[in-house]
């Protein structure tokens, strides 16, 4: 009987121990809420021994310069392993050492995901190309259980995997340095853009990266990035310049009635800014002028969700209630 429920009511952890106790085979799929990514996963007789890494396999050999990207992604799923094994870009043996590598990382990983959908059938497959993982579900409960209580406890240093690091000035004052090879390549890529899950999906072991990522923030050679506030003023300012300059333009096309090109330039500036409401109160009146009512009202009901300036509320609401006339006059004559 298939078993389907949402993660946060069927755990992984708990589904795992019913396959193992039960010696089920079959096929799980799980599928996360935020990404809406699904991995899914194949047992036999109890055991993990397979899991779809179609797309893991692809950035493997894109990474390593073994096939060009137009060319990887091309191929079907079920021909990937097929290629690659048969054009021998990579021995049977070492894919075969690779893909335990990147499959146990990624079944580690799916223990963290919180939200999403979990689903279990009992079903025959084949294992492609002898892949068989043959892991004892009990050790991988034991490992990922291990895994998350170490990220728990780094979690006060490392709350977040959205934070973006910089390398810290303080290290050119440090009299040596001895770091691993993780933590030298870390280095080498944390640039003040590269977020902490952008590092995690460059390095591929999750665990690894943050230990590394812990004892270089601990030592201060890492610090998370600070946004300076001039930076935040500065942009605020060009913002509002930008808008003041394109209201001034506007108001010469309104007096020449040019009302098309008040639109082609409010829209634009509406992409780039699109909660301003001087933006939007200004849109309304030039749909209004070209008789687009629909459009007006859209733009102005925007305005009185977003706006905080109460006396223009007013005079919207009003202008509203007479462009709903108006249409209902339209309506009318349009049915005698």
């Amino acid at each position: 009987m298939p078993i389907e429920a949402p993660i946060s009511e069927l755990a992984l952890f708990d589904l795992l121990q019913l396959i193992s106790l039960t010696a089920k085979s079959g096929i799980l799929s799980l599928t996360e809420k935020e990404t809406t990514k699904t991995y899914t996963i194949y047992f036999d007789n109890g055991k993990l021994v397979y899991i779809d890494l179609t797309d893991k396999i692809r950035e493997e050999m894109v990474k390593r310069e073994l096939v060009d990207n137009d060319e990887v992604y091309s191929l079907e799923a079920d021909d990937l392993i097929e290629y690659i094994v048969e054009r021998q870009l990579m021995s049977s043996n070492t894919f075969n050492i690779l893909y335990r590598k990147i499959a146990m990382e990624v079944i580690y990983s799916l223990f963290t995901i919180n939200s999403g959908q979990i689903s279990f059938k009992e079903s025959d497959f084949s294992v492609p190309y002898s892949l068989d993982l043959g892991v004892k579900i009990e050790n991988v409960i034991l490992e990922a259980a291990r895994r998350i209580d170490e990220i728990s406890k780094m979690e006060e240093i490392i709350p977040s995997r959205d934070i973006v690091l910089e390398v810290s000035s303080d290290i050119i004052g440090m009299e040596s340095i001895n770091l691993d090879r993780m933590e030298w390549e870390l280095i080498s890529l944390i640039d003040g853009k590269r977020t902490i899950a952008d590092l995690i999906r460059e390095k591929g072991d999750e665990l690894k990266v943050l230990k590394s990522l812990y004892g270089l923030i601990m030592t201060g050679i890492v610090t998370e990035k600070r946004i300076e506030l001039n930076n935040i003023v500065k942009d605020e300012v060009a913002k509002d310049d930008e808008i003041t300059g394109k209201l001034r333009e506007l108001r010469k096309l309104w007096s020449k009635g040019e009302y098309e090109k008040g639109i082609e330039i409010l829209s634009h500036l509406r992409k780039r800014h699109p909660d301003d409401t001087r933006i939007i109160y200004e849109l309304g009146f030039y749909y209004l002028a070209t008789g687009r009512f629909k459009r007006t009202i859209s733009e102005w009901d925007s305005y009185l969700l977003l706006s905080e300036n109460e006396l223009q509320k007013e005079e919207i609401k009003e202008n509203l209630e007479l462009v709903m006339e108006l249409i209902k006059k339209i309506s009318s004559r349009e049915v005698s």
